[in-house]
């Protein structure tokens, strides 16, 4: 529990303010909640029934969640929904040394309540119960509670609660106390009342009939609601009887709705059952699930009571003591509804989940006015929420498999209510047994989860200077990590157990992935150390053994094969990050309170430093009060060699080299994925910050205007040629030319060029096809212009274009000045991808080179030559696939400066299919891989094309890629891990800490390429920062593209098939687009 101590005292004047307390969030999975529910448990059936809440007039349904039983939240899921108000048992008032103290739940008490509410797409109203833990002396306490500043005090907190834990309101549950102390603690209810109505929350009190008060209408003017328990709560004494009989409980609701009304009124209905037995005067109050499981057991049957509406057996046990039970169910629950309904009533509550038959959720959801229907749902008994148990220890047996019940339901027609309930078959749950209890001073240690380089060479150090026994419970892949760590346990006398391969919860895997967890842990353990082991534990199992149906099953298949089933006593939270201190407090308190014998840590998984630090704290002090530490052998009766025995197998060699090679594989995929991170992020960081710093390069003479010639190669180019020479004619440079060469065209593209024939200047030539190559050196020779600017066919440039590429000229130092380029069809998701690309790649990366003169390629799609560097350099070659990187590289290496001019804008069309994609990206990647074995030399030369540019194409342009693939292959596994074992349960987390920073280191890289995105979208006038919605496809989709494109170019050169150009059927979609823009 969570103590919230009274440090100041209120006075009673001054108004009442919660303290302010916060709890943490709470994270926990609802898998085990909804294991096993089955996928059609909450599927309604069509329209409303006798008992459908459309039926109560808009009523609410409060349900009791008791914190005494573990298995009550598990109810919740089974509820689908129903309840309209959660009432958990959270706050209660207790008397310490210190005085009066409010306490709150711990946060593993509220945490599956809290995470079916934040499940929900409309989560119930949560108002926790508030109870009196009085001791022996319950007027000193209410005496004590009654004092003006202790009221205060303790209202002050409990509102401070119901903040933090973002509560509706509070329920006041005294179910201890008379009328007459009720009726006392009138003042108290009215300083709740006011403190709750103050800060917008409701009020609550919780009363069994026998609680006369519910009929004071002056005491409960206090509540905004009154929840009036309608069942009796048998005491010392009791007969056995009818726990609601149907007369009472109609004289009961009737007499209730008048002295509250049925605004205010909520009848709780009980679902469970009370046991008489002979020579004991205190009935027991049982849940249904236990009582007719007790039932079936001793081979006696159930049986409806038609006159009390309530269903009652009788049996004898092995004593021959006589045992008479009286249980509410679904049949009871149905029929106290539809009174409820009839007499005006509103609300109803649920009392308790956890004791309920689960048949009332049938009853509750089923929306059918159809009797029969009603009667089909409640036919089948089962128990999916109720394990039970027998014996003492902490080893654990599967005795029997559960099996379902059958009962027939019988209707009257008139009044919709059930007349007779028949069992043919009553159900019973597993049931497991408890072995091993050894004497009290006996403990034993056990670990879970390594073994762990650190954590567990920690504990044997510290269980050898002790001289200790322990018991570790291994895990496959740690295992594999620590392989000597295993010989350690086992040659120092420890025993080992199986705790799976890779910690998944069991019962949320299928059967196969179940053999290979269990098969692959047996081999490596046996592969490393030459022996098997018999002992096993079940990831995430309850301390005590599980509570649910869906978690034995499991068991059952690790049982059947010969192993035996370790389970646990004494767990401290050491995965919830508490210190060292707290975990040695609570082993110690609860080894003292004779809560088990066998203790357990972890020793592998997240930070386990306090645990190691708590374990030489509990040895000594246990070792000094007496207590002796052991092995589970000891319990069993056996010794540790039997339990793990020599495995004599000539597979062994095998499985050992089997697992080194998976190991070693398993450490390269994380050599490569920081390699990949490294490249990634060191070469984003220093682009990033050379585009920061760039500077042009600026023109000399502002006024120079040479001679140009506008060179277009064309080879099948007919949709698109003509638009691109009119975009160049409508330039405003005026001293220009234009030669449009065509390479052996086999369409339409040489007629497209006639028709400019009339202007005078513009040149129209034509040549066998020989490449786009040929075609530019044509041009080449037939021009006496001083400055070239060459463009694609499929290009169209802005007017300003020519007159911003020729000035850089001015400078006699510049060679070449590529372009900016724009994708102008973005008709589609991939084109909108490339357009993205084009600005990143531009505004980023040649912004980087342009500053040291490292520029590889001055695209064909718009480029600026000196014609005389052109000619120098040795015009353009056919030694590769991309002539303009070719020539840039040369011009580079002849001592000419290569720009990069932003405001000289052109339009190109992208491929828009992924055929056409990775067609253009073949040569483009196969082409530079050529050029830069060409240009080798530049390296020798001490370029920075070579010593810079070059090396970083080669890295980030063909291993980064063929690794990168290899990297998002390591990351998908550490995600898979990552979610399939991030669930908090009963005991533990997820084993390995790596996956969390190993998935944020990597995600270092698409953080950065968005930088670098927004940045280049940032600096760029034409575009938006709307391409940022692309930026997810671009990472995970389009760049995988690309990864295919350096795949396909490697095999293209190792095979030695190469590519020519001119394939892409052109739309013209670009000068449409711009037409319209």
């Amino acid at each position: 529990m969570q103590v919230v101590a009274l440090d100041t005292l209120v006075d009673p004047a001054d108004s009442i303010a919660p303290t302010k307390v916060s709890f943490p969030p709470t994270k926990v999975s609802l898998a085990p909640i909804r294991a096993g529910l089955g996928d059609d448990h909450c599927e309604p059936v069509s329209a409303p029934v006798f008992s459908a809440r459309a039926d109560m007039s808009g009523g609410q349904i409060f349900g009791h969640v008791p914190s005494s039983l573990e298995w009550a939240p598990l109810s919740l899921q089974r509820s689908c929904g129903a309840l309209d108000v959660i009432v958990p048992d959270w706050f209660s008032i207790r008397r310490t040394t210190h005085g009066l103290f409010v306490d709150v739940a711990k946060e593993s008490v509220r945490e599956e309540v809290e995470a079916y509410r934040n499940s929900t797409a409309t989560p119930p109203q949560l108002m926790p119960t508030v109870l009196l833990e009085t001791g022996f002396d319950t007027e000193t306490f209410l005496d004590d509670l009654l004092l003006p500043k202790i009221s205060q005090a303790i209202a002050s907190d409990l509102l401070a609660a119901t903040e933090a834990l973002d509560a509706s309101g509070l329920c006041l549950d005294f179910r201890q106390l008379g009328e007459e102390q009720l009726v006392l603690l009138d003042p108290f209810f009215e300083l709740m009342s006011t403190g709750l109505k103050d800060h917008g929350w409701a009020s609550c009190a919780i009363l069994s009939v026998e609680q006369k008060v519910w009929a004071d209408q002056d005491l409960m003017r206090h509540f905004d609601t009154v929840v009036l328990k309608v069942f009796r709560q048998p005491w010392v004494g009791s007969p056995p009887g009818p726990l609601a009989a149907d007369a009472w409980f109609e004289d009961v609701v009737t007499r209730a709705l008048a002295a509250i009304g049925s605004d205010r009124l909520t009848l709780a209905l009980g679902s469970f059952a009370v046991e008489w037995t002979t020579q004991e005067p205190l009935p027991r109050v049982l849940p249904y699930a236990q009582a007719v499981s007790q039932v079936s057991k001793a081979g006696s049957e159930l049986h409806f009571s038609p006159q009390t509406g309530n269903t009652f057996a009788t049996y004898h046990d092995k004593s021959r003591r006589n045992h008479k039970l009286w249980l509410l169910d679904a049949a009871a629950f149905h029929n106290q509804r539809q009174k409820l309904f009839a007499l005006g009533a509103r609300n109803i509550g649920v009392w308790s989940l956890g004791t309920e038959d689960p048949g009332i959720w049938d009853v509750l959801n089923d929306k059918t006015r159809d009797p029969e229907n009603l009667a089909s749902r409640l036919s089948e008994m089962r128990f999916p929420d109720f394990v039970s148990y027998r014996g003492q220890g902490p080893f654990l047996r599967v005795v029997s498999r559960p099996r379902y019940g059958q009962r027939q339901v019988e209707f009257d027609p008139a009044t919709g209510l059930i007349t007779d309930v028949t069992y043919s078959r009553l159900p019973l749950p597993y049931t497991l047994e408890r072995y091993g209890r050894p004497a009290p001073n006996k403990l034993v240690l056990t670990f879970d989860d390594g073994p762990h380089e650190e954590y567990t060479s920690a504990i044997l150090d510290t269980l050898k200077e002790t001289g200790t026994p322990g018991a570790f419970f291994v895990v496959g892949t740690r295992v594999m990590e620590e392989p000597e760590l295993l010989k350690r346990l086992i040659a120092e006398g420890h025993e080992v157990g199986a705790h799976t391969f890779s910690h998944p919860r069991m019962d949320l895997i299928s059967r196969s992935r179940t053999e290979l967890e269990h098969g692959m842990l047996d081999k490596a353990i046996a592969g490393y150390a030459g022996r098997s082991t018999l002992l096993y534990r079940e990831p995430f199992m309850r301390a005590g053994g599980p509570i649910e149906e869906s978690r034995v099953r499991s068991l059952e298949t690790v049982q059947a094969a010969g192993s035996i089933i370790a389970g646990m006593e004494i767990v401290p939270k050491d995965w919830e990050g508490i210190s060292a201190e707290e975990i040695a407090d609570y082993v110690i308190e609860e080894v003292n309170k004779g809560a088990g014998n066998v203790i357990l840590l972890h020793d592998g998984g997240k930070d386990r430093s306090a645990s190691v630090e708590a374990l030489p704290v509990i040895i000594r002090e246990l070792k000094a009060q007496g207590y002796e530490f052991t092995s589970l052998a000891d319990l069993l009766g056996t010794t540790p060699a039997a339990l793990m025995p020599v495995v004599d197998s000539n597979w062994l060699l095998f499985d050992r080299i089997s697992f080194g090679f998976l190991s070693a594989t398993w450490i390269s995929l994380e050599t490569i994925f920081w390699l990949v991170l490294a490249i990634g992020v060191i070469r984003t960081l220093i682009i990033l910050g050379l585009a920061l710093v760039r500077q042009r390069v600026r023109p000399i003479d502002n006024g120079y205007e040479p001679k140009v010639t506008v060179v277009i190669p064309a080879y099948n180019e007919e949709a698109v040629i003509a638009n691109c020479i009119r975009s160049v004619l409508a330039s405003n440079y005026r001293n220009f030319d234009v030669i449009v060469v065509d390479d052996g065209s086999q369409d339409e593209t040489f007629n497209e060029m006639l028709r400019f024939r009339t202007k005078p200047n513009v040149h129209i030539y034509a040549q066998l096809n020989q490449g786009k190559w040929s075609a530019l050196n044509a041009a080449v020779a037939n021009t006496t212009s001083e400055v070239m600017i060459c463009i694609d066919a499929d290009t169209e440039v802005h007017p300003d274009a020519i007159g911003h590429l020729v000035r850089q000229f001015s400078n006699p130092k510049v060679g070449a000045v590529a372009g900016k380029i724009t994708v102008g069809n973005r008709r589609n998701l991939l084109t909108r991808l490339q357009a993205l690309e084009y600005v990143t790649a531009q505004n980023f990366d040649r912004r980087a080179y342009d500053l040291i003169n490292g520029m590889l390629v001055v695209p064909g799609a718009i480029g600026a030559w000196r014609t005389s560097a052109v000619r120098d350099a040795g015009r353009y070659c056919n030694d590769t696939m991309t002539e303009d990187a070719d020539l840039t590289i040369a011009v580079n290496r002849a001592g000419y400066r290569i720009t990069y001019e932003e405001k000289a804008l052109a339009y190109t069309e992208a491929p828009d299919t992924i055929r056409l994609l990775l067609a253009q990206r073949l040569r483009w990647t196969l082409g530079m891989f050529q050029a830069a074995w060409k240009h080798k030399a530049a390296f020798r030369e001490k370029r920075t094309v070579g010593l810079v540019s070059i090396p970083d194409m080669l890295i980030f342009g063909y291993l980064f890629p063929l690794l990168a693939p290899i990297a998002d292959l390591f990351v998908a596994i550490l995600l898979y891990k990552f979610f399939a074992g991030d669930w908090t349960g009963e005991v533990g987390v997820a084993v390995s800490d790596t996956p969390a920073h190993l998935i944020w280191a990597y995600m270092m890289l698409p953080l950065l390429d968005l930088v670098v995105a927004a940045y280049a979208l940032k600096t760029d006038k034409q575009e938006s920062l709307t391409l940022l919605w692309l930026f997810p496809f671009q990472r995970f989709f389009y760049r995988q593209i690309l990864y295919c494109s350096v795949y396909r170019s490697l095999l293209r050169a190792l095979s030695g098939t190469l590519a020519g150009w001119g394939r892409k059927k052109r739309t013209g979609y670009v000068h449409n687009e711009r037409a319209t823009t």
